[in-house]
């Protein structure tokens, strides 16, 4: 799966969450707390992939998973050649020195498992949007046509 299928396939599972917490009367504190990882690991199971195995994906006390991603995240499914001739298919924008790159195969991918700025409570608050994808619009390259990509999953 490359990332902008990811995104999208992300930003549907959200918008269904969201949906359903504001359908049910959550004020927005109340829909960033209901995404703390032990709420969803038993509320959502399907949300990500590593609840399956009840583990975290960053090791920190509270995890929040709203944001899931980081909006500091670029990607380019092309990738781009770095001076050594790997692509790279993402990257942090602000260079998180918590951040590190894995190589395999010759491409290059952002490995944030040490950073833990998008997955605190006060992060979230701060950057709340209830539309995933909005929180997230810079993190696409832009499209063909020089415009940013649309990361909404198809309505």
């Amino acid at each position: 799966m490359n990332y902008i299928t990811w995104f999208q396939d992300h930003d549907q599972k959200h918008r269904k969450i969201v949906d359903k917490l504001k359908q049910d009367g959550l004020s927005s504190g109340q829909i960033i707390d209901y995404f703390e990882f032990s709420n969803m690991l038993v509320k959502e199971p399907d949300f990500c992939l590593l609840y399956a195995e009840g583990k975290k994906c960053h090791n920190m006390a509270y995890l929040n998973c709203y944001m899931c991603a980081c909006p500091y995240f670029r990607f380019n499914d092309e990738g781009v050649p770095d001076a050594e001739g790997i692509l790279v298919k993402s990257q942090c924008v602000i260079h998180s020195t918590k951040s590190d790159r894995f190589v395999y195969q010759g491409v290059a991918h952002l490995d944030c498992s040490r950073c833990t700025v998008p997955h605190t409570r006060t992060f979230i608050k701060n950057n709340f949007s209830e539309a995933w994808h909005e929180m997230m619009k810079n993190c696409a390259p832009p499209g063909p046509d020089g415009h940013e990509q649309d990361l909404a999953a198809a309505r």
